[in-house]
């Protein structure tokens, strides 16, 4: 017999025994009245107990609704679905769920707790989801929009200080989120999903394979929110969704962070909206020394919003790679970044102390990108750590890189110590310095097929000043040719590049549309190495996912 048939059993026993007690009390002379109502009163104590024993276990079990309303389970001929009502346990449900069931919440529902996902054998992933239908839902692969669709997101929200709304660690694996809404932690403190502890011993302590996909995950509008997802695991994916309110004053807020994983990592599809980084690799060391990478962001929308400005929220880049390697950033869109906590880079490429001694950034390629509105474009710095190297950067568009209007420098790139650089086919509207070079030199630099504006000094150098000075001192070797530099001399960067007086003699197909590729028409288009293009080739309608 098992607790549960042992209990039910036991209680029908109690119940018998305290009817005859009763029957008997009745029947017994006044002078034993007294001492058969305490022997009535212990029975009914005994069957309370065995009732509550009972209770416990339909509540463990998942049968009844006293410590854990009901979660019921079904199966079908896809599998098992296990549902959790209103106010039920998502964790129970967690723990009771096999590897492929179904847990579903029901839809617009609010739970609360701080869920930790168990490491459970198979391979097979659980689906923790909306009780929508998938018709209710962004068709696969579209990005999902809150305004739509958050009547049908069941909600969930970490109510333990300091504590996360879900928790990974000890390889737990194979975690599908599909159509859920997360809310920010108490006081917006650390993370609201958090991917691994940063200290585990072996690789396959890391949590893996799992995935988030048309969820909505945000912070608080007065507070804000450190953090959306610590991504420290292998096989991560977060796509199709929205991030939105990660702010905090005084410290730094990114919608995702990766700094203890060697991934791999996809970012596809995403708006992610962050103060300090919407993205964001290295800045801390984990116990493995990983260096954190073999990731692809793509077709993300990376913003902040402008009645952010002049705010208490802490801003610095769109994305920082502080440590990381074999990174692909490709056909996202950017948008908005001003000086506050730093002088409004959209971009900065480093290799950084702080994420250890072994750190470095090589292997990225940001490719088919619009960076519109910033105060500077990009900072590349390999001087500390174990340095940077093998960075490209190709047919990109920066568009409203101003000085004036986003309180920053105004220039396209701010180097040092860097090796293997390779920038060619970007279209760079700014109103500062082409580069900005200081420290150990750049070696090794392709700069090419690019259309950039000269302004007051052009390529500079600290201490060595502009032109042919600041190339001999910071860019020794550096292949510079084939560029449309506006306002720029042939003594300065040589013959092999060519130097229009005006943005209007350039000949874009509809710069007041943000379309900056060349028109048919213009007397540069086939004026790049080997007869290509000038400039980037990149429709605005295509970058930024959907």
């Amino acid at each position: 017999m098992d607790f549960h048939a042992f209990s039910t059993f036991n209680t029908l026993s109690m119940v018998n025994v305290m009817t005859v007690r009763a029957s008997n009390v009745r029947n017994q002379p006044t002078a034993k009245t007294s001492s058969g109502f305490v022997r009535l009163w212990m029975v009914a104590v005994a069957v309370l107990i065995a009732a509550a024993a009972t209770l416990a276990f339909d509540a463990y079990s998942g049968k009844i609704g006293i410590f854990t309303p009901q979660i019921e389970l079904t199966e079908t001929g896809a599998g098992r679905i296990i549902k959790v009502p209103p106010g039920g346990s998502i964790q129970a449900a967690l723990a009771r769920a096999i590897s492929g069931d179904i847990i579903e919440l029901q839809s617009g529902a609010v739970y609360k707790g701080a869920l930790k996902l168990p490491n459970k054998p198979g391979g097979e992933f659980i689906t923790i989801r909306t009780s929508a239908n998938d018709s209710d839902l962004p068709p696969a692969n579209t990005r999902l929009d809150p305004k739509k669709y958050a009547a049908v997101l069941p909600k969930i929200i970490s109510n333990v200080k300091g504590e996360p709304a879900v928790l990974a660690v000890n390889g737990a694996h194979h975690y599908r989120f599909v159509g859920v809404e997360f809310g920010p932690t108490i006081g917006g403190l650390y993370d609201i999903i958090q991917l691994g502890t940063t200290d585990e011993k072996t690789v396959e302590e890391l949590p893996h394979h799992i995935e988030f996909d048309r969820v909505y995950i945000h912070g608080g509008q007065t507070e804000g929110q450190r953090r959306g997802i610590a991504a420290n695991g292998r096989h991560i994916k977060i796509t199709n969704s929205y991030f939105s309110d990660f702010k905090r004053e005084g410290e730094e807020s990114q919608a995702i962070a990766i700094w203890a994983a060697d991934g791999p990592i996809e970012i596809v599809n995403n708006y992610l909206e962050a103060a300090a980084e919407s993205i964001l690799f290295g800045g801390s060391e984990s116990r493995l020394g990983l260096i954190p990478g073999n990731a692809v962001i793509r077709d993300n929308w990376l913003n902040k919003p402008v009645e952010w400005r002049g705010t208490k929220w802490v801003v610095k880049n769109f994305l920082e790679i502080k440590s990381g390697r074999k990174i692909v950033i490709e056909n996202n869109l950017m948008t908005n970044n001003w000086t506050m906590a730093q002088e409004g880079n959209g971009l900065v490429f480093r290799s950084a102390n702080d994420s250890g001694g072994k750190s470095c950034t090589e292997d990225v390629a940001f490719t088919n990108n619009i960076i519109r509105g910033a105060g500077s474009a990009i900072t590349i710095a390999g001087d500390e750590a174990a340095g940077g190297r093998r960075l490209t950067i190709r047919n990109n568009v920066f568009e409203d890189i101003s000085s004036k209007k986003w309180d920053g420098r105004g220039y396209f790139l701010k180097v040092s110590a860097w090796d293997n650089l390779v920038v060619e086919n970007n279209t760079v509207i700014h109103d500062g310095s082409i580069a900005l070079a200081y420290g150990a030199p750049i070696r090794g630099m392709i700069f090419r097929n690019n259309i950039v504006f000269n302004n007051a000094y052009g390529f500079h150098g600290d201490g060595a000043g502009s032109g042919r000075p600041a190339l001999a001192q910071y860019f020794p070797g550096a292949l510079i040719a084939y560029n449309l530099i506006v306002g720029g001399k042939s003594s300065d960067y040589g013959s092999a590049n060519l130097y229009p007086s005006s943005a209007s003699a350039i000949g874009f197909a509809g710069a007041p549309n943000a379309d900056y590729r060349l028109s048919s028409n213009s007397v540069y288009l086939k004026k790049g190495f080997g007869g290509n293009q000038i400039g980037a080739n990149l429709d605005p309608k295509s970058v930024g996912g959907k």
